[in-house]
């Protein structure tokens, strides 16, 4: 059996058809739009979780008839979908948990709310205060007692307890598996470490989903001993994405198609979420507070923790280069991303190149011009 398009493809099939048979049986559907949001909630009151921000230049003419067009693509195609509900997995939801995580969403949720009942997720500034987490504790409560008025399941403690180990195993297996790109040659690339980790769908099984994780790292495995493998990734620049979540394929595709290999991804759905566990041994709303609140995500202030992450990936993926993914009119990682080529340039030596794009193919060759030049100063 091939890692290839095609298995792939079967597994997303697979899931998306027992969701729908799962939901057409009676059980809820809850979008999701943030890494923020526990799912662990979701699944204890026995609803669905599935999220939904959206990759595609095709519906945001739609979303530009109300929304500006100088927003971030990733909110504009998101309500887009919904909008003209052509996102199946949007379809299907019973309820939407939204998030703050940045002014352009927050405003757009409230439009949103028009089509599907939601609860804005209000998160705090800054996850360096025990003020703050209080704070988060708060609010993850109120995802409880809502999980439990929707679904009229009454989420207890050994409920959380067992999602959240179920959660971790996933997680764990994730990890095991994006970890086959450390040794000397990278056996991943970077469109596949982009499936695996953002191939959720539905999640309506993570037992089956953690079976189908471990069964990818055991064909994967088998391109060590594959000389023609070898071949393919031997002395080509070894990539670290970072920045905004890889919603849109435009610049994996590019980085790939130009000899480069994509090996590690710190963003939303990367090893920024995956590498974060809960703590099993505690309360289960307080341990799911902790950890959710410490992805280091852009939004936060002050945000060591991203820049210590990369550090981290640089070292043990052995990069050669770094490559800051920023959509445009995203500013908090377009900001941050001072920072951040600051610390690859100088703590670690490292060439930095931030990309600043949206979904549409306009800018596909200037990319790519850059893109190239790039690679060809780690010798690719």
């Amino acid at each position: 059996m091939k890692f290839d398009k095609e298995y792939l493809t079967a597994i997303e099939e697979r899931i998306f058809s027992e969701g729908v048979r799962q939901k057409e049986a009676g059980r809820k559907v809850v979008g999701i739009y943030c890494a923020f949001t526990p799912s662990e909630i979701i699944s204890a009151a026995g609803a669905i979780p599935v999220a939904l921000c959206a990759g595609s230049q095709k519906p945001i003419q739609d979303a530009e008839k109300h929304l500006p067009r100088n927003l971030c693509p990733l909110i504009k195609s998101s309500y887009g979908f919904a909008l003209t509900d052509t996102c199946p997995y949007f379809h299907y939801t019973d309820y939407i948990f939204a998030d703050a995580t940045c002014d352009g969403k927050k405003k757009m949720f409230e439009i949103l709310g028009r089509l599907r009942p939601l609860h804005t997720l209000q998160l705090p500034q800054t996850s360096a205060t025990e003020e703050s987490f209080r704070y988060w504790l708060n609010e993850l409560k109120i995802i409880r007692s809502l999980m439990e008025e929707i679904t009229g399941e009454s989420v207890t403690d050994d409920r959380l307890h067992e999602q959240i180990k179920l959660y971790n195993l996933c997680r764990e297996a994730t990890q095991e598996l994006l970890e086959l790109n450390t040794g000397e040659y990278p056996l991943i690339f970077g469109k596949e470490i982009d499936f695996i980790t953002g191939a959720g769908g539905f999640n309506c099984d993570i037992p089956s989903r953690i079976r189908d994780i471990k069964d990818a790292a055991a064909i994967i495995k088998k391109r060590k001993s594959d000389s023609s493998f070898i071949d393919s990734v031997k002395g080509k620049p070894r990539i670290l994405i970072t920045g905004c979540p890889t919603t849109n394929k435009k610049l994996l595709d590019i980085i790939e198609d130009s000899d480069g290999v994509v090996v590690a991804m710190e963003n939303c759905g990367g090893i920024k979420t995956i590498g974060l566990r809960v703590d099993e041994n505690s309360d289960p709303l307080e341990a799911l507070a902790r950890r959710y609140l410490n992805v280091p995500c852009s939004c936060m202030t002050p945000n060591m923790a991203r820049l210590e992450l990369i550090g981290k990936l640089i070292n043990d993926y052995r990069i050669d280069g770094v490559v800051e993914l920023t959509w445009q009119a995203c500013h908090t990682y377009n900001v941050e991303a001072f920072n951040v080529r600051e610390y690859v340039t100088g703590e670690h030596k490292k060439p930095y190149i931030q990309i600043e794009t949206d979904y549409s193919e306009n800018d596909i060759q200037q990319i790519k011009v850059r893109i190239q030049a790039f690679l060809e100063l780690m010798g690719g």
